[in-house]
């Protein structure tokens, strides 16, 4: 009985394997240890559109501030997710210090290893004290200003009262607007470009004519008259009244030309005060703290991808955690050897690369496998593997191959997985591309080459941070809103000056003649 339970166990640990196969980070921390053993900050060139590698300096700038030697590893959040990383860094690195992972949007990890700093509270005030939008950068410099102050008492203060007032719901604001608060800022300026002098021009005279007959009161009565002067006053009423009898309301002296000349300066004035002062108030041009990547920066990683596959067909970024081990991916280059001899098949080229929203082509497969071709410059199948979200792409370039099947009729467990796919850190991505070569093989030969469609233009990852401007297309439609505004403005006053001048006539009558 007793061997029978082992060779149960044994049975089904053999079975559950796949599911719980993990990545190797050991080629990971290997590469990066070497890298901040050339420099002691590195940014990875994976994140130009969030934290181009033109950031490096301000990084180090930043890290001598701390007084203690820093070592700094930018890296999608994702390729940086084993807690342990930073512990097989310093050991391949051999090199005490102050040890900071930063993703693209804040510190996610540091670790002090034999140096005295407060990283676990310094973390927390750069987590607590800034807005989500702050950028990687200004939450590493607040990490540092709460490093150099070297003292743990005081850290520790800091952050619990951070932790706290977030939890009460003091969440910081944000840094930066988008386009729709933009959008708002232009239409507001343009309703008041219209509603302020509109209203000075209208609401001044109109309040002038309103106050000098609110104040025309009739006299008060003086002493007793004559017969003869009662009737002539009586008289001359009556004349008066007659010629008023048309007219709504007592005549008002004609405004002076001073006047008129002051109410047009102001109206022009606040005109002008509106469009001087706008851009000064909403002074912001970009959405993001991000400087815009150079050309440089954009080609980065699409040039390394294309050195390594020239060299090997199997590509895997150093920077993330290898999703196969040796014998899987002999396994591979065997099968890509077997396609490229078969009929109608040719050169496969696997990229292990991490398509994030931050990168060169905006996450898109089909843009960063047609800017792999354009630079390899070699007709085949192009294989995009993520070895951080475990999704699988795969592109026909000149091969005599059905290339909408290849597209579009690849089985899901290949293309994204299954549930053991999902639980597992390897994404089972060498069960998976094992699986892939199988397809090709047995996809359909055309007659002639077939090349996958040509990808949607991505987003001008130079320009894609930018505000549109204040005074642009928002602010011109809303001129006229602004002239309904202008006049609803005034209606609403007139009516109020209307209320008050009756209830203040009714509490002074008119004595009876």
């Amino acid at each position: 009985m007793l061997l029978a339970l082992c060779a149960l166990a044994a049975l089904f640990t053999t079975a559950t394997a796949p599911a719980r196969a993990a990545t190797d980070t050991a080629p990971q921390a290997a590469y990066l240890a070497d890298r901040l053993r050339e420099n002691p900050v590195h940014v990875t060139d994976q994140l130009p559109r969030e934290v181009p590698q033109s950031t490096a300096a301000a990084f180090a700038k930043v890290a001598k501030r701390t007084g203690v030697p820093t070592y700094v590893l930018v890296l999608p959040s994702l390729s940086g997710a084993d807690p342990g990383l930073l512990d097989a860094v310093h050991k391949r690195l051999g090199r005490d210090g102050l040890y900071v992972l930063v993703d693209e949007s804040t510190v996610t990890d540091a670790v002090a290893y034999g140096v005295d700093a407060p990283a676990d509270d310094a973390w927390t005030v750069a987590l607590y004290e800034l807005p989500y939008d702050a950028g990687p950068l200004r939450r590493f410099e607040r990490f540092a200003e709460v490093i150099a102050q070297g003292d743990a008492k005081a850290a520790a203060a800091r952050a619990e009262a951070a932790r706290a007032k977030y939890d009460d719901g003091a969440e910081p604001a944000d840094v930066y607007i988008d386009s729709t608060e933009r959008s708002d800022q232009s239409s507001l300026t343009g309703v008041l470009l219209v509603v302020v002098p509109l209203l000075i021009l209208v609401l001044v005279p109109y309040v002038r004519r309103w106050w000098h007959r609110l104040s025309r009161t009739p006299e008060a009565k003086g002493p007793k008259q004559s017969r003869q002067s009662k009737q002539a006053k009586q008289s001359k009423q009556s004349k008066q009244a007659k010629r008023s009898k048309q007219a709504k309301g007592p005549a008002v002296p004609k405004a002076s030309r001073a006047l008129r000349w002051t109410v047009a300066v102001l109206a022009l004035g606040s005109a002008v005060a509106i469009v001087v002062t706008a851009p000064l108030v909403h002074d912001q041009t970009r959405s993001s703290w991000s400087p815009p990547p150079r050309a440089i920066e954009l080609n980065a990683r699409l040039d390394r991808v294309a050195e390594g596959l020239a060299e090997d067909p199997v590509y895997a970024d150093p920077e993330s955690p290898r999703v196969l081990d040796a014998a899987q991916l002999d396994r591979l280059h065997d099968r890509i050897r077997a396609f490229a001899r078969s009929e109608g098949g040719g050169p496969v080229f696997v990229s292990l690369v991490p398509q994030l929203t931050e990168d060169e082509s905006g996450g898109d497969e089909a843009a960063f496998a047609a800017a792999v071709y354009d630079k390899l410059g070699e007709d085949g199948v192009y294989v995009v593997a993520d070895p951080l979200h475990g999704s699988i792409d795969v592109f026909n370039y000149g091969l005599r191959l059905d290339s909408y099947s290849i597209a579009f009729d690849l089985p899901e467990s290949i293309t994204v997985g299954d549930d053991h796919a999902d639980d597992a850190d390897d994404h089972l991505m060498g069960s998976r591309l094992a699986a892939l070569m199988t397809v090709l093989g047995k996809t359909e030969r055309t007659d002639e080459p077939t090349t996958a469609d040509t990808p949607y233009p991505v987003t001008d990852a130079v320009r894609e941070d930018e505000l549109p401007p204040l005074f642009g297309p928002d602010f011109w439609a809303a001129l006229f809103p602004g002239v309904l505004v202008a006049g609803a403005v005034f209606g609403v006053v007139a009516a109020l000056l209307g209320i008050v001048g009756r209830v203040l006539r009714r509490r002074n009558p008119e004595p009876a003649v």
